[in-house]
């Protein structure tokens, strides 16, 4: 009769625990998702921004300064991944978007 209470109180610990985890979690992707959207307009701003200058930099110096020792394929590929980064962030915000 002990052995059965015992099984029953950490099955009801467990559960108990169970739920305590899940509205941590559930905490803490709320309150990243909140950071993320009021950061939005800044990030993408800024990772556009750098993107679109970089781009105009390389099409600038590859065609009108072509002997110039400026890092084109540095900048062109940097430009791209600043154009991913916005990409993963809107990915990473549909991620934690609540239900």
């Amino acid at each position: 009769m002990d052995a059965q209470k015992v099984v029953w109180g950490s099955e009801m610990n467990t559960e108990r625990l169970r739920r305590a985890l899940s509205f941590v979690l559930t905490s803490a992707r709320l309150t990243l998702y909140g950071l993320l959207a009021v950061l939005r307009p800044l990030i993408v701003a800024a990772l556009s921004l750098f993107c679109v200058v970089g781009l105009l930099l390389c099409l600038f110096f590859g065609l009108l300064v072509p002997g110039s020792h400026f890092p084109l394929l540095l900048v062109l590929v940097l430009s791209v991944v600043s154009a991913l980064g916005i990409i993963v962030y809107y990915a990473l915000m549909d991620l934690l978007l609540p239900e």
